[in-house]
This record gives C-alpha cells, sequence and structure tokens, in this order.
C-alpha cells in the first residue's frame, strides 16, 4: 500500500509549555499513522509549535482521521497541514 507523508504545524495551548512532552501526548494518541520526524519551531511573539511529519496510509478519509486525534489530544490548541506528499522509497542498483 501506498504511503503518504504529511507536513503538520501543531499548536499547543498557553499552558503547555513541555513541547516534548505534548510530542510524546500526540504520538500516543495517534492511531492513523505515526510521527516519522519532528522539529521545534518559532512562531509570532516568541511562541513556539512542533512541526510534526506523520507517515500514513494512502486511504480515503485518513486526513481527516489523523487531524481528530490530533486535535483531540490534550494540551493541543490547533493544527494544520502545510503539505502532502507521497513517501518515495529510495533504492540502489548497486546494493
Amino acid at each position: 500500500m501506498k504511503q503518504i507523508v504529511y507536513t503538520l504545524r501543531v499548536f499547543p495551548r498557553e499552558d503547555m509549555a513541555d513541547l516534548e512532552q505534548l510530542l510524546k501526548r500526540i504520538g500516543e494518541n495517534l492511531k492513523s499513522g505515526r510521527i516519522v520526524a519532528s522539529q521545534t519551531a518559532d512562531f509570532f511573539f516568541g511562541m513556539k509549535v512542533l512541526l510534526v511529519n506523520i507517515e500514513a496510509p494512502e486511504v480515503d478519509g485518513i486526513s481527516d482521521k489523523i487531524e481528530s486525534e490530533i486535535k483531540s489530544t490534550p494540551g493541543v490548541s490547533d493544527m494544520e497541514i502545510l503539505m502532502v506528499s507521497r513517501k518515495i522509497e529510495v533504492w540502489r542498483e548497486d546494493g
């Protein structure tokens, strides 16, 4: 089955200062995909956000499921999908 990768911007609630803990909660709550990469980024006025790459199967309705699972995670204020792409398998012919 083909895989897709979502790049998301996740906004923490104001009272959520520990973004590593928030990332852990998101990973535990995420059933429709898996986190493959993440980083903390500066946003406006000193606010920090999480940039998260999530790999998921390419099936109908998966975007809605991922969005619902992340938004229902305690400590998440909101999220937005920045980019969606197919996962590219890289191989070398010489092994």
